[in-house]
């Protein structure tokens, strides 16, 4: 079947995504496969062709809370693509959870008109206030629904370098529909993406705010740590024996608290897709012992509700239950950790590296109370209350 000139994807390959993930597009799928790309396009040609930016009956209000007159100023995204975007934008989608709570910490959460389904499952019942949570644009990053975009009519769709970007550039751009790059989950690029987020919404006042909150507490680990030699840990990520390895934001937070990520030297390529990705690759469970961790945390992946962190007693015996686990320094001097990932991905990580500084250097982390600082995050930048944090983790000791 010959590709409609419409279907044709146009992404800019200078810089790659560097996610070590792919789109797994199915090569040789079944034509009725094919047929409902098309109708799925035809719908969104339909919903799309003669939408102007100009605001329309139950459209959000601007994002910059003014009258102010919108104009057109082109920005360079993740991906390194230059991008003309008509701000302050007043329609927005956003794939993944850390890029919608950038949006809501600048105060332009108005603008949203749809999430992913993971960031508005029921892991997030009660985190988006009055939000329609009916408003989804797909399974997730990798899998938008162009359907379900189409009804949402947004200017601009916003996807993490490891999402489906290119794909919906192309099927996208046809129609005056911008698709921009922000990795909110990416630790180092955390003051890029807020800057980033401030001039599309006209708020830069409001990230600039949240910036100095983020840069606060990544320069107090800095000045805390410097010196310290790196303790070995062990960060199992929702997954039995699957560990981050560089390239996730996982490692990242974990070399910024002053630890080494006992899997740091491995190098992701393309061959060790079929073991995962750089955020939960599966590793051999005798390599756990012969590294010997001194810290061990394993991530329960859950969200907002507590009732999402699941039995965190139950991941504690698991772990403890390990045949050899009792020999590893870890176990033995009682610095396991069971949480939900809630906390450790609050505000691009920057919350779960005070978390674990706190565990692995306590000597130098005195006075910092990382629950005051999730406590923070969450009810002054997200606007919603939080559970006791405590609950999220539980101290699994021997």
């Amino acid at each position: 079947m010959t590709t409609p000139p419409f279907l044709t994807r146009t992404c800019d390959p200078r810089r790659p995504d560097g996610s070590g993930e792919s789109t797994n597009h199915r090569r040789g799928a079944p034509r009725r496969v094919a047929l409902a790309a098309v109708t799925a396009l035809s719908l969104l040609c339909a919903a799309l062709v003669g939408c102007s930016p100009s605001p329309t009956t139950g459209e959000p209000a601007a994002a910059s809370g003014t009258q102010a007159a919108r104009h057109e100023i082109t920005v360079v995204d993740d991906a390194g693509r230059e991008v003309e975007i008509t701000v302050p934008v007043r329609r927005v989608v956003a794939f993944n959870t850390f890029n919608v709570e950038f949006i809501r910490a600048v105060g332009a959460f108005d603008a949203v008109v749809g999430l992913d389904e993971g960031s508005a499952g029921k892991n997030y019942t009660g985190y988006w206030g009055d939000f329609d949570i009916t408003k989804t644009a797909g399974k997730g990053q990798a899998e938008p629904n162009y359907e379900q975009l189409a009804a949402l009519k947004p200017e601009v769709v916003i996807f993490p370098r490891n999402g489906a970007w290119k794909e919906a550039e192309g099927k996208l751009a046809a129609f005056g529909v911008k698709t921009l790059v922000i990795t909110g989950w990416d630790q180092n690029d955390h003051i890029f993406n807020v800057d980033l987020i401030g001039k599309i919404f006209d708020r830069q006042e409001q990230a600039a705010k949240l910036n100095a909150f983020y840069t606060k507490y990544r320069d107090l680990l800095t000045e805390r740590l410097a010196g310290v030699t790196p303790r070995r840990v062990y960060l199992e990520n929702d997954k039995d024996f699957a560990s981050p390895v560089p390239g996730s934001g996982w490692h990242d937070m974990v070399t910024l608290a002053g630890g080494t990520n006992i899997f740091g030297d491995i190098r992701f390529t393309d061959a060790d897709s079929a073991r995962g990705s750089v955020h939960q690759l599966d590793i051999d469970p005798e390599a756990v012992l012969d590294r010997d961790p001194e810290l061990i945390v394993r991530n329960t992946g859950r969200g907002y509700a507590l009732e999402s962190a699941g039995d965190l007693a139950a991941e504690r015996a698991n772990l403890l239950g390990r045949a050899g686990w009792d020999g590893i320094t870890a176990v033995r001097d009682g610095q396991v950790y069971v949480t939900s990932s809630f906390p450790m991905n609050a505000c691009s990580k920057i919350i779960g590296s005070l978390y674990l500084a706190s565990w692995l250097h306590p000597d130098k982390m005195a006075g910092v109370d990382p629950d005051a600082v999730m406590k923070e995050w969450i009810e002054t930048y997200q606007g919603v209350p939080l559970p006791d944090p405590a609950a999220y983790r539980l101290h699994a000791s021997a």
